[in-house]
């Protein structure tokens, strides 16, 4: 039987043992972990990834930096399992080179998903498909309505974790359910959410909501 090798970089403890008692099921597989992106680069797999699974809102450098690294080899594959559903993000994983983009509660076709992964395909979940049909005819439904469409910017300027507990507030988690999520102090959260009010330049949190609800997060 021919051993899989995984590295798994995910910096939330307890869906890192979830992740875990997914894997351990399958004995062929062997797993390697990671915390953050620095520390997969100052202590990297001995030998090469049959698969790299990671986040995308990791501390420090995000997956998205780790995937576009990574991937200077062509012959790699990485799977994202995130909670980031913004559009820029998604399409950006897919472009630096990830082969699988699923959500975190996922984990029941988590095997399935890796197998496909390892046999050449592609998965990417329902909801992250229509995301993407979506986004192709944006521009064209933008033309149609009008000549001069307005570009709306700001999203750019949150980092992958601000936008992951935007999309998190958004679905209605408190920030006591956040910081559990992140296994983080609920102060850094509500410090977090203070630098999103700034950089979006709001007060309140139906002012937050109107404006993400501006840029086509929900």
């Amino acid at each position: 039987m021919n051993t899989i090798q995984i590295g798994i970089i995910e910096d939330n403890l307890d869906y890192l043992n979830s992740l875990l008692e997914v894997l351990k099921k399958e004995e062929s597989i062997t797993i390697s972990t990671w915390n953050s992106a620095e520390a997969f680069y100052s202590n990297p797999p001995k030998g090469e990834l049959n698969l790299l699974v990671l986040d995308i809102g990791l501390p420090g450098e995000s997956g998205i930096d780790v995937l576009k690294k990574y991937h200077t080899i062509e012959t790699r594959k990485s799977l994202v399992i995130s909670s980031l559903q913004t559009d820029d993000v998604i399409f950006s994983a897919i472009k630096n080179g990830a082969s699988g983009y699923i959500w975190k509660s996922e984990l029941d076709s988590l095997l399935e998903t890796i197998q496909t992964i390892l046999e050449g395909g592609s998965v990417i979940s329902p909801s992250i498909a229509t995301k993407v049909l979506l986004a192709f005819r944006k521009p064209e439904l933008n033309q149609k309505q009008s000549p001069h469409p307005k570009k709306e910017s700001g999203l750019e300027i949150l980092s992958p974790r601000e936008r992951q507990i935007l999309e998190l507030i958004i679905e209605g988690d408190s920030p006591q359910q956040i910081a559990q999520l992140f296994g983080t102090t609920l102060g850094t959260v509500r410090q977090q959410i203070k630098t999103i009010y700034k950089k979006l330049q709001v007060n309140t949190r139906v002012q937050m909501l109107k404006k993400a609800r501006l840029f086509g997060i929900f």
